[in-house]
């Protein structure tokens, strides 16, 4: 199947000269026309404990121990969350954020300078409109980037059998109505509710907002209620024969209908009380969700995650594993928001100011990273952090440190420079004014040692400490 471009886009409206739209949102205007949350945005998730020391260091310009790059403190972020410093005017917001700008990751920083260069061009814009103005053209661009990738997908494809062959064609016709923005009915997951609620709660954090975060608590409580699709549940009705049982299966599923709308009702009346009934990205979860619980078709933009993730239920259930993590492979050289500025502006189109400049910063905030992966029975102690940006940190994943290394080699530098400005610290009395020892510094050089590959190990230089 080839997937034809379309590059218009009924979200994008174009802005008329020195108008400003940021609270026009006629394109929300039915429960039909809703995005779901990218699971590419970069999330702060589970949190590092017994680690304050080291995040009271990141106020004093500390080096990402992978790029190098100077990491934002996430006081900062917060601040600018919670004083909605993203929902000012472009001209005000490049203001701000002008010297955070070298610690910008490179997708992020190109978006920067776009929007410096349109500040004074267009002053009053908000970061909304930036993004819907560029969104035409990038649109048009990251079709030509993907088109290429479904093609040899699809011929791939061919060496399936029938009925994974048949999957992926079912697939690929979801993915064609969804470039060319057309309505498409999506099954209701409890566990991906329940997954996009956590990643909004994350970031709801980041406000510190008691009330807010007291809400999301609760909300989290009712959501993990939601009863998942049986396997009862997948199987068609049209395909039982009894009527009696048919009838009986067709109360059953009104039932599970009824039960997933009423927690869902008693979540949105939760939200309905408080200030997160402004939140955008909550309130388009919870009306794409009842969408879904109704069978209702939706319009919904392409997303890269949840595409691989439907592409690898077809490719696990292939004998050729070969084959299958070809395709995965292949899949996974779809542009990312990370990598390309088309993918990212495209994620922003749905987004409002605040959640766009949060994209914007978030990946260059300084985080806590496990030098050996949670995950991996690391432990929650200095002795096993460092500190890197949210970007690397999430992109890392639970990746060894040997595997970092060797995918990453700059880390043999930039891990010298986060631990020359380490002993600098340390030196002018600031490990102390944070009740923080010396002895991390040589800690963390000895752990790097022996996490690192045996054919390079990364050997640190200490001389300057005192």
């Amino acid at each position: 199947m080839k997937i034809l471009p379309v590059f218009t886009n009924p979200y994008i409206t174009p802005l008329a000269p020195k108008k400003n739209n940021r609270n026009d949102y006629s394109q929300y205007n039915s429960v039909l026309r809703i995005a779901p949350l990218s699971f590419d945005t970069v999330s702060f998730c589970r949190r590092a404990e017994n680690a304050e020391q080291l995040r009271a260091l990141m106020a004093y310009g500390i080096p990402d121990m992978y790029s190098g790059k100077i990491v934002i403190d996430p006081k900062m972020l917060e601040k600018f969350y919670t004083k909605n410093i993203f929902s000012k005017s472009i001209k005000n917001i490049v203001k701000i954020l002008v010297k955070y700008e070298d610690s910008l990751h490179t997708v992020e920083r190109q978006f920067f300078n776009i929007v410096k260069n349109m500040a004074r061009i267009q002053p009053q814009y908000k970061l909304k409109d930036v993004v819907l103005n560029l969104a035409p053209e990038h649109n048009k661009k990251l079709l030509k980037a993907q088109q290429p990738i479904f093609d040899e997908l699809t011929e791939m494809a061919k060496k399936m059998p029938p009925e994974q062959l048949t999957e992926f064609h079912n697939l690929m016709g979801i993915i064609y109505k969804k470039l060319n923005h057309k309505p498409v009915q999506l099954p209701f997951s409890a566990k991906e509710f329940v997954y996009k609620l956590q990643r909004i709660s994350d970031e709801i954090k980041q406000k510190n907002n008691p009330r807010e975060n007291e809400i999301m608590k609760e909300i989290l409580l009712i959501a993990k209620k939601m009863p998942e699709k049986t396997p009862e549940e997948l199987e068609s009705f049209k395909e039982i024969k009894s009527k009696v049982r048919r009838n009986k299966r067709m109360k059953y599923h009104k039932g599970l209908v009824k039960t997933r709308a009423e927690l869902l009702t008693e979540m949105e009346i939760l939200i309905a009380n408080s200030s997160l009934k402004n939140n955008q990205e909550l309130m388009r979860l919870f009306a794409q969700t009842r969408s879904k619980i109704y069978n209702i078709p939706i319009v919904i933009p392409f997303n890269r995650k949840s595409f691989i993730y439907e592409l690898q239920k077809i490719t696990n259930k292939l004998e050729d594993t070969k084959l299958a993590h070809n395709i995965i492979q292949k899949a996974i050289k779809l542009p990312t928001s990370h990598e390309n500025l088309s993918a990212f502006i495209m994620k922003c189109v749905e987004y409002s100011s605040d959640k766009i400049g949060y994209n914007l910063v978030a990946g260059s905030a300084g985080s806590i990273d496990h030098l050996i992966p949670h995950v991996k029975n690391g432990k929650d102690s200095l002795e096993n952090y460092g500190i890197s940006s949210a970007y690397y940190n999430s992109e890392r994943a639970e990746r060894s440190m040997t595997q970092q290394l060797r995918k990453h080699p700059k880390t043999y530098q930039n891990c010298q420079k986060q631990v020359d400005r380490l002993i600098e610290l340390c030196n002018n009395g600031t490990f102390k004014k944070v009740k923080l020892s010396k002895h991390y510094i040589i800690n963390f050089a000895r752990r790097m040692f022996d996490l690192s590959p045996i054919e390079k190990r990364l050997v640190l230089n200490l001389d300057k400490l005192k």
